[in-house]
């Protein structure tokens, strides 16, 4: 191969375009150094980081390392025994400390939301005690810090201390000599505090001179009085500097036996900078995490070159999505197909399509996201291309046999899960002699089943590809009015070269474009109508196609818009009918009310109301419970109208079969019900929220999944909040109740509610079984009796019935 696909695929430029939303330069080197892999785990633990990544930055967050210096030659000079580093470089170390820890911090608690990044954060070394050492010893500008060490300290409290006794002596040298004091005429000559004295006076103050002026009148001289003074101020100078070494030699080494994991940091502070770039780049190119198969399946939905895509943003463009498939499982048998021929005119975009395939797997399997709506790829062996003209002067090759040289070297490594991209082939020779070795070509990578991409102008592969198993036709579309490409893939059908269009689009003469349209051979003009027509015909598939999607869209809003008006109504229905009900029972309740009141004797109208009142209760209930059993049958009746199918009529089921909670189809409904109980001749069931009893033999089949318990809201609130209370039967199934061992309170209580039972039954005489025992049941309920408003007589049953065992109680007509 003459240059190396990334090359070839613009790849470099796209990890150049991601470099730039890095924000470190160990950032930038870790984007840099991408390279391709076929680790599927690995690649995922990347995407899963680029994803967290990527949902961080949309929260509103923002991660970056802006501040952090390139730990890249201090780390160097780490691993050299003896170096020692520059404040500076100690001060950068402490950046990483800090840095390092500020991660660890933000991270920290979100195991939940960002678990591949938490535990990224979570495994950097704690160097808070280091980095608090460090910054301790080094001020902020580079200095070394008075408090780095006690030894430091006290050398520089000395320092200053001998300063202020020299100031002190010259300053009393020149008042005594008549001349000010000031700061200007204390100096510095070879690093000791002078005088200056004129040289005409030069023995007038004994010591040492250092040095003279420009014009000779001035002499410095350090005097004999701060001789030691100076000295000592020499050698203290020298003790600090000697200190400063020791501090910065022992810090050094502090951090080289930190050089292991200060470099895992600044290596993983490079990967997180190198991720959150990838996510600003997901997040910017609307780009999603690919999925890697197993088989040969590459399919592309809405992918984009996100070099071009870069490219023409500033100019206020798009590129132009593509959509393509290949491989699969219909492959082997020619179904799906392992090759595909992409045709179309110049410039319309072929190129751009073989690289947007080639970077979206390269991309992939770089751990990049791809810039595509969706993207699902094997994992390549390889990627193999032969994109542009390769022609080379020095090396005597001509553009064919630049091709020829880069085809056989595909040929040597191709196998079947590589991914070949050949750009116009059979190009640079003959064109009968170069559709053929194309077509030869083609063959070969087919018989490989290696997925292949190749564009061409030829029509004998154009012819190839519409005949042949397992090779795909597509073209670049073509706007024939406007005559220029619309960079659209047309898979399924060839593209047309329009070389003569285009020529004429360019301005060449009209009489030259005639003629070379007069020259075409009948064969080839009948191919560029056939071509033309299968693109129309395209067309108009498409747009049937598109009005198909609006009309089911615009019937499915209608449909939605019926139902929800439907339900509505319903709703206001059964509100007003709930309305009328209670309304209803209010007048019938107060109707009683006032003939209740009409009558004089007290105990007659006690017994009246208590009758009326459970009675009113009892029609209530069943007026109730017909009502709800109404709305169910009208709301199943209405289902057809919502596009839920009738159920067949079946045969009934055995009620062995039934139990709480299974689905049930009952006659006559087309939804299923829920089954809850009965009584051997009827069911109680549910559908939604409302339950009622149908007829046992009315339930057709049972569905195998339990239905959970419904929570039932009130009655008539809302069609999804019908309720059907079903009310068990007060009448008593006997003409006797047993109360033996019951006390007496217990027994008038059950007694009592056995009366009102009774009596709304329409029964004349009940027996009251309480048994003979000490005979305080019987005295006590002999005493309730007597007094009770709905009792007319009582007396004992006769011997051979058991006698006074069993009170017999004769109820008022």
């Amino acid at each position: 191969m003459s240059r190396p696909v990334e090359e070839l695929l613009e790849f470099n430029q796209l990890k150049e375009i991601i470099s730039r939303l890095t924000t470190c330069a160990p950032g930038r080197r870790a984007t840099q150094a991408l390279a391709v892999q076929q680790d599927v785990a690995a690649l995922g633990i990347e995407f899963t980081l680029v994803r967290e990544a990527a949902s961080y930055l949309r929260g509103g967050s923002e991660l970056g390392f802006g501040s952090l210096a390139d730990p890249e030659a201090w780390l160097a000079r780490l691993e050299v025994l003896g170096a020692v580093l520059a404040p500076g470089e100690i001060l950068e170390a402490a950046s990483l400390m800090d840095t390092a820890g500020g991660v660890r911090q933000t991270f920290k608690g979100d195991e939940g939301k960002y678990p591949r990044l938490a535990e990224r954060a979570a495994a950097l070394v704690d160097f808070r005690v280091l980095a608090a050492a460090v910054r301790r010893a080094i001020l902020p500008n580079g200095e070394i810090s008075d408090d780095a060490s006690p030894q430091l300290k006290r050398i520089r409290t000395g320092l200053g201390q001998t300063r202020d006794k020299i100031h002190h002596s010259l300053g009393a040298i020149l008042r005594a000599r008549g001349e000010a004091a000031g700061e200007d005429y204390v100096t510095l000559r070879n690093d000791r505090f002078v005088i200056p004295v004129r040289a005409s006076e030069r023995r007038a103050v004994p010591g040492v001179v250092h040095g003279t002026s420009g014009t000779g009148q001035t002499v410095f001289v350090e005097p004999l009085e701060v001789i030691d003074l100076n000295n000592r101020l020499v050698q203290l100078g020298e003790d600090e500097m000697a200190e400063i070494a020791r501090i910065l030699e022992e810090l050094t080494e502090r951090l080289r036996l930190e050089r292991g994991p200060l470099g895992a940091a600044a290596a993983a502070i490079a990967h997180l900078d190198s991720i959150f770039a990838r996510g600003r780049f997901a997040r910017d190119f609307d780009c999603v995490t690919p999925e890697f198969g197993t088989g040969n399946l590459l399919r592309l939905e809405a992918a984009r070159n996100p070099v071009l895509e870069w490219t023409l943003r500033p100019q206020g463009r798009r590129a132009v999505p593509l959509a393509i498939t290949l491989g699969g499982e219909g492959a082997a048998s020619g179904g799906a197909g392992t090759v595909m021929v992409i045709s179309g005119p110049n410039t319309g975009g072929k190129t751009v399509a073989l690289k947007t395939v080639g970077l979206a797997a390269l991309s992939a399997q770089s751990g990049i996201p791809v810039a595509a709506a969706r993207a699902e790829l094997p994992v390549f062996d390889r990627v193999l291309a032969d994109i542009g003209d390769e022609q080379s002067i020095a090396a005597d090759l001509s553009t064919f046999s630049a091709h020829i040289l880069n085809l056989k070297s595909m040929l040597e490594i191709a196998t079947a899960r590589s991914l070949i991209l050949v750009d116009e082939m059979g190009t640079g020779t003959a064109p009968e002699e170069g559709a053929a070795l194309a077509v030869a070509l083609l063959e070969e990578f087919r018989g490989r089943r290696a997925l292949t991409l190749a564009t061409t102008h030829h029509d004998r592969l154009k012819a190839y590809a519409s005949t042949t198993p397992g090779i795909v036709n597509a073209g670049m579309e073509f706007d024939e009015v406007n005559l220029r490409p619309t960079y659209r893939l047309l898979t399924g059908v060839p593209g047309t070269s329009s070389g003569i269009e285009i020529a004429r689009r360019l301005g060449l003469p009209a009489r030259v474009v005639e003629h070379a349209r007069a020259s075409l051979t009948p064969e080839s003009r009948e191919a560029r109508d056939l071509i033309a027509y299968l693109h129309r015909s395209r067309d108009e598939m498409e747009e049937v196609k598109r009005q198909a999607r609006e009309e089911l869209a615009r019937l499915e809003a209608e449909r939605r818009e019926l139902q929800t008006d439907w339900i509505e109504r319903q709703k206001k229905r059964i509100a007003e009918l709930e309305k009328n009900f209670r309304e209803t029972q209010k007048r019938l309740e107060d109707e009683v009310a006032r003939l209740a009141a009409d009558i004089k004797d007290r105990a007659l109208r006690a017994q009246l109301e208590k009758q009326a009142g459970r009675r009113m209760g009892k029609l209530a209930s069943a007026a109730r419970e017909e009502a709800d059993a109404a709305v169910l049958e009208t709301l199943a009746a209405s289902q057809p109208e919502l596009g839920i199918a009738a159920v067949a009529p079946g045969t009934p089921v055995a009620p062995e079969q039934l139990s709480a909670g299974q689905r049930v189809v009952v006659k006559g409904f087309r939804q299923p019900m829920v089954f809850r109980s009965h009584d051997g001749r009827m069911a109680e069931v549910e559908a939604g929220p409302l339950r009622m009893k149908v007829a046992l033999a009315d339930i057709l089949s049972v569905e195998s999944e339990p239905a959970p318990q419904k929570v039932r809201g009130s009655a008539g609130a809302a069609l999804r909040g019908v309720t059907v209370h079903a009310r068990p039967s007060e009448e008593p199934g006997t003409e006797e109740i047993n109360v033996i061992g019951c006390t007496v309170e217990e027994a008038t209580r059950r007694v009592d509610k056995f009366l009102d039972e009774a009596a709304l039954a329409g029964r004349p005489s009940v027996r009251i079984i309480h048994g003979h025992g000490t005979g305080a049941l019987r005295r006590g309920l002999a005493e309730f009796l007597s007094a009770h408003p709905l009792v007319e007589r009582i007396h004992a049953e006769a011997e051979d019935r058991g006698g006074a065992a069993i009170t017999v109680v004769e109820l008022a007509g």
